[in-house]
């Protein structure tokens, strides 16, 4: 009698269990990202160090450190900074057409030729220098400012009565120059073109690197809330294992007394082997949680990955309320790829305006001025006489020289320009196109997010009431079996129910967490829920609004 009584109190004592195996599921504890934990990551990936496991033969892990790891050591990110970087040196670039260009050389030179006049030498030798500065400004100004000097040595016959050349001459000179387009290439707008687009690809690399962090915190969530599952499911899958193993010794015991007929132990003992298969996919099943989780921290110790993580964090208990709207209009003032887009279009606007302006014909104003000088060394006529005589001329400007003028071009069908800047218009229009596009694609991403928070917290409700009515389904088959009014075959089936029950509701409640971080993602306010920041970023991360933008 006192067994059969310690027997019918065992369906409450295992509904006890059950409840405990859910409690790290159920307990209300605070999510590690909502301790104040905040994690700073950097674009620049040389300023990101990576972080080993903490030392432990079972490492113990909150969500928040899970995911602070899986930022600090992921290569994805690092693909994602490279990128980023590649395009920054892009800026650099564009930026360098406008650096002023320094230029020098020197020269010596040595000629003979035949003589066709008998005061001609048949040898002359000359030394030259050249220093010079020029460049282009933003508003296509080109200009070069140049100083050079030159050597002639070439003597003459000065037996010839009446005939005197000065040799060797000293010759000097400064001239500035100046090409200024009036029609194309006239304008900051078309002159930075290179600059503005090499920035604007610099942004959406930026742009890129926050939607990387976004889908490495979704992802590491994820796999956090899958090992969960996991662990809970084999927790529940051996309990149904040892439940199984005690109503086989009690149906022994009734077969025993004569109570039962023989052939009731065969059902209890099928399954027994069916929750043994059991435990060995829900093993199988936590090995690939935790590979998953493990890649994603990138364990590059290869010891590492022998070592079991064990999830600590258990989910809120709370109602979240979503408001769809709001969440679409965050989602298009917050989403990387709306920031993207807008960048398109504004790359797409400069390419449009540089190529209506190669329509233009080109007028071009041009200026010179220098200023010249001669110093010659001949002791008969001025002793001492070298550069310096020259350079005190230029000084001086006693030699000015000018020269102003205007150039004209025009092609005469243009067929090139023309064409080019039809594709532009298209571009800018097919950008605008996939920007009103993508608006809708993520008021349609929102909406699907919300629901799928609804029908998760609806699911959760409905397996927990599923198992607690499998829980009173099984008791009340077992006073049944107890009283000899059903089988064996009948209590292992509500047995089998119940421990699908259970296992549906684990899996209810990590499809929740799941689905709350997918409609984060979808709104936009993914990083700073999990309490994630960026640093180095050369974009505002602030709410702004989408342009509308009007096609053309």
């Amino acid at each position: 009698m006192r067994i059969d009584e310690r027997e019918r109190r065992f369906p409450r004592r295992a509904a006890a269990a059950a409840l405990l195996a859910l409690a790290p599921f159920w307990n209300g504890a605070a999510l590690g990202s909502d301790a104040g934990v905040r994690v700073t990551v950097p674009i620049e990936s040389g300023k990101r160090q990576p972080q080993p496991l903490p030392e432990a033969e079972r490492v113990e892990l909150t969500l928040s450190q899970a995911i602070e790891l899986a930022l600090r050591n992921t290569l994805d990110l690092d693909v994602a900074s490279l990128t980023y970087e590649r395009s920054a040196f892009g800026l650099g670039a564009a930026e360098g057409i406008f650096d002023p260009t320094l230029s020098a050389s020197v020269e010596t030179s040595s000629r003979k030729s035949p003589q066709t006049r008998s005061f001609q030498s048949d040898v002359s030798k000359t030394q030259s220098f050249d220093l010079g500065i020029g460049g282009l400004t933003a508003y296509g100004t080109r200009y070069s400012l140049g100083f050079g000097g030159t050597r002639s040595d070439s003597p003459t016959n000065t037996s010839i009565p009446g005939y005197v050349e000065i040799n060797p001459t000293f010759s000097a000179g400064l001239t500035a120059s100046v090409t200024q387009p009036i029609l194309r290439g006239f304008g900051k707008g078309v002159n930075t073109r290179l600059v503005v687009q090499s920035r604007l690809s610099r942004d959406a690399s930026a742009w890129d690197f926050v939607a990387s962090v976004q889908e490495v915190v979704q992802a590491v969530e994820n796999a956090y809330w899958d090992l969960s599952y996991a662990l809970g499911n084999l927790d529940a899958k051996k309990e149904a294992l040892e439940r199984a193993k005690d109503f086989n010794r009690i149906t022994k015991i009734k077969i025993d007394v004569g109570a039962l007929a023989p052939i009731e132990i065969v059902q209890t003992e099928v399954t027994i082997a069916q929750r043994e298969q059991e435990i060995i996919l829900a093993e199988g099943q936590i090995g690939a949680a935790q590979d998953q989780l493990k890649r994603l921290l990138n364990l590059t110790d290869f010891a590492s990955w022998a070592r079991p993580i064990v999830p600590v964090d258990a989910p809120p208990q709370e109602d979240v309320a979503l408001d769809v709207e709001s969440g679409i209009r965050s989602a298009l003032e917050l989403r990387p790829e709306v920031k993207q887009a807008i960048n398109s279009i504004e790359s797409r606007k400069v390419n449009l305006a540089w190529n209506r302006d190669e329509l233009r014909p080109r007028l071009d104003a041009k200026g010179t001025y220098g200023l010249s000088g001669v110093g010659f060394n001949q002791e008969s006529v001025r002793p001492g006489s070298s550069y310096s005589d020259a350079i005190y001329q230029v000084r001086g400007a006693d030699y000015p020289n000018w020269t102003l003028g205007l150039s004209f071009s025009v092609p005469v069908f243009n067929r090139t320009a023309k064409s080019n800047a039809a594709v532009a218009a298209t571009e800018l229009e097919l950008a605008k196109t996939n920007l009103a596009l993508l608006k809708q694609n993520l008021a349609v991403e929102v909406r699907a997010a919300a629901r799928n928070v609804d029908t998760a917290v609806r699911s959760v409700a409905a397996a927990r009431k599923a198992r607690e009515l499998a829980e009173r389904n099984l008791d009340a088959e077992r006073k049944k079996f107890d009283n000899g009014m059903t089988t064996s075959f009948t209590v292992a089936q509500v047995q089998n129910d119940l421990t699908s029950a259970r296992s549906n509701e684990l899996l209810a409640v990590a499809g929740h967490l799941k689905a709350l971080t997918a409609w984060h993602k979808a709104v936009g306010d993914l990083l700073p829920t999990k309490g994630v920041e960026l640093s180095g970023m050369p974009v505002a991360l602030e709410r702004t609004p989408a342009v509308e933008e009007a096609r053309p």
